[in-house]
């Protein structure tokens, strides 16, 4: 291939995809010291089909009981959520021993992939992107925060729920400009399974609050300060809480020692230097009460400096900045295209889902002592519901519209309805017994 050619789905090497219970996994995207995430691929009836990330517990720590309680909280907590600036979450579920959660798949890269490219002073011979655009992404941040920050449960209460761990390899930028937070994996909530034991910290030392580093109960204003450091970074191109080992990275967070943005980018305006000040407050009393207060402030900035931004000039960026990256992007789309899976293995997935669902169905019998079977060709990998061969009053059914109601029949004890062909009370499926 030429060198500067555009790549091409012939150009690209695929790996023959790994069937992973329903999802067949394609590429590995990240892999950390607790999960690895794959691009992975479901499909469904008349040729449905879609891209996810799977997040899938590595199988050293897959015996781990604490982690195992935290990756399911992070699903529950996730499957609550559905907001533009966070990554949906589709699905948790279990192969053989091993946990995984399905999720949006989101083409495109994280503000740490983001933060190195400009600092490498590859992109317009900077080492910060622009700062309209860094206010943009942070706002965006903010409102998928916001969002979640007053996320109620089904009864109407508030989950107080906080992400602590707002960082830049948890915010992704799409090829598109979309901006998604991902990762509540550490969420703290109301009613959550896990709690935090004292003396441990869960997060990234050098993206905590002083009020999480001294392990002190935290709120919504933890998530403020962590967003404050993301855009001190993005503004200056330094990191602002790092030292020689932890312990002093930790020690930085603690005592808040922070030099202004400006010291760092004389591009900065002294409005804006002063919006990223507070939300670095080292007392939460004194930082913005919300992510929403922090938002305003930013979108104030940007009209009255007249730094108009929009999601079309990010998606613009993205595309020109990381050029290779989305060519590989869509060629590897492009190859993966024409995979169907193995209609054998299909057949036999379809066949333990429908096991699944029989042995869950009480013992009810037709009128001709036939037992109700399960339609396979009406399952879709994965279903949760199928069509049964026979329903109770079919031709009845079938002339009304609504189905009647159940109804609650009662038999003397050593009695047998009639229509039922068996005389244990246990195969009365459709009834309930006194």
């Amino acid at each position: 291939m030429p060198p500067g050619a555009p790549l091409r789905a012939e150009d690209v090497v695929v790996k023959k995809p790994n069937q992973f219970g329903k999802y067949y996994l394609l590429d590995r995207i990240n892999v950390g010291g607790m999960a690895k995430v794959f691009k992975a691929k479901a499909f469904g009836l008349e040729g449905f089909e879609r891209f996810v990330a799977v997040k899938r517990i590595l199988a050293a720590i897959a015996e781990d009981k604490e982690f195992i309680s935290m990756f399911i909280d992070e699903a529950k907590i996730a499957v609550q959520l559905n907001h533009a600036n966070i990554c949906q979450v589709f699905d948790l579920g279990k192969v053989e021993d091993g946990y995984f959660i399905a999720m949006e798949y989101v083409p495109g890269q994280d503000l740490r992939a983001i933060w190195d490219r400009c600092k490498q002073r590859l992109v317009d011979n900077t080492a910060t992107m622009p700062v309209a655009q860094a206010c943009f992404v942070m706002m965006k941040v903010c409102e998928g925060l916001d969002y979640a920050h007053n996320k109620k449960d089904s009864l109407g209460h508030d989950l107080h729920l906080v992400h602590r761990d707002v960082s830049p390899q948890n915010i992704i930028v799409s090829f598109d400009g979309e901006v998604k937070l991902i990762d509540f994996g550490i969420a703290k909530a109301v009613g959550k399974e896990q709690k935090t034991q004292a003396g441990i910290l869960k997060g990234k030392f050098g993206y905590m609050s002083p009020e999480q580093v001294r392990g002190l109960e935290v709120d919504r204003r933890s998530d403020v300060f962590a967003a404050g450091i993301v855009l001190y970074e993005l503004l200056t191109g330094e990191r602002l809480f790092v030292g020689e080992s932890d312990f002093s990275t930790l020690e930085k967070v603690r005592n808040v020692e922070i030099l202004p943005p400006s010291t760092y980018n004389r591009k900065i305006p002294e409005e804006l230097e002063q919006i990223v000040m507070r939300a670095l407050a080292r007392e939460p009393d004194e930082r913005y009460a919300t992510a929403n207060d922090l938002h305003d402030d930013l979108q104030a900035f940007m009209y009255t400096s007249g730094e108009f931004y929009s999601r079309k000039e990010l998606a613009t960026w993205m595309k020109r900045v990381f050029k290779a990256e989305l060519e590989a992007e869509l060629a590897a789309q492009e190859a993966y295209r024409n995979f169907k899976p193995d209609t054998a293995a299909l057949g036999d997935a379809r066949a333990r889902v429908a096991a699944k669902i029989t042995a869950a169905i009480p013992s009810v019998r037709a009128p001709d002592g036939s037992v109700p079977g399960v339609n396979l060709s009406s399952l879709s990998i994965g279903a949760s519901r199928a069509a049964s061969s026979w329903t109770p009053g079919g031709d009845a059914k079938a002339k009304a519209s609504t189905p009647p109601a159940p109804t609650t029949r009662r038999f003397a004890r050593n009695s047998t309805p009639s229509g039922i062909t068996s005389n244990s009370p246990a195969d009365w499926g459709c009834c309930k017994r006194r």
